[in-house]
């Protein structure tokens, strides 16, 4: 973060999905390869990458904007959104490209 959110450092930190090795095989795709994230909210390319301590049926997202794509903004009173409680789809994404954060924010601000 202290090199600035716009650069490529950032989004290689924080654009990944990381995932088990079962889930790895279960949608076809190999560490680095794009998969688009779903939920109820929205939907993001991001790059896979693999967590050897991760339980199948669990991915995480690190807090940035890829993340708050796809996350709920309301946090029932409590301040903090339901980080760890989100149903969402992993898809592979074979041909798609991961949005720098610029272009990120601006589908997310203007829709494009």
């Amino acid at each position: 973060m202290e090199l600035g959110k716009l650069n490529q450092e950032y989004i290689d930190a924080v654009a990944i999905c990381e995932i088990d090795k079962s889930t790895f095989a279960a949608l076809g795709v190999e560490e680095g390869d794009p998969v688009r994230i779903e939920t109820v909210l929205g939907s993001v390319v991001v790059r896979s990458s693999l967590d050897r301590r991760a339980e199948p049926g669990v991915a995480f997202i690190p807090c940035g904007p890829y993340a708050n794509v796809i996350l709920d903004s309301d946090t029932l009173e409590s301040g903090m959104p339901g980080y760890k409680t989100m149903d969402a789809k992993i898809l592979p994404a074979k041909g798609e490209s991961i949005l720098t954060t610029e272009e990120l924010l601006k589908t997310m601000t203007e829709g494009v």
